[in-house]
């Protein structure tokens, strides 16, 4: 199953979270997941053309939900969620400059999409 990431598309303290948590999967499985820049108008057909061998996940970093939206205002609506704040606190955009010291963020993902996963197969 190829999974397509889409993180919270802002600037502020989640966003950022969201976007560094997105790459290290993105590097650590860069065959099977990718992250995407944007959501635009030509997802439809890339749904469409890929069927149910790939998932789109959008990556929230606050109850706000802006990934997921981003999705709707497409018209796309099959795809799964992961909201990140109510876990963590919001934290200072310093701490996810690089990809050192998210462990707690990553395991956070990393359960929720195996929850993703298992229920797909």
């Amino acid at each position: 199953m190829k999974l397509k990431i889409y993180p919270c598309p802002g600037h502020c303290n989640v966003s950022m979270m969201t976007k560094t948590v997105a790459q290290y999967f993105g590097i650590i499985d860069e065959e099977n997941i990718t992250i995407l820049p944007h959501v635009s108008m030509n997802i439809l057909a890339e749904v469409e053309a890929a069927g149910d061998s790939e998932k789109y996940i959008s990556l929230n970093g606050c109850p706000s939900t802006c990934a997921s939206m981003a999705y709707e205002d497409m018209g796309y609506e099959r795809y799964d969620e992961i909201v990140m704040t109510p876990d963590y606190d919001i934290k200072h955009n310093e701490k996810y400059t690089n990809l050192d010291d998210i462990e707690k963020e990553i395991a956070h993902v990393q359960k929720a999409l195996d929850k993703i996963l298992e229920v797909t197969q």
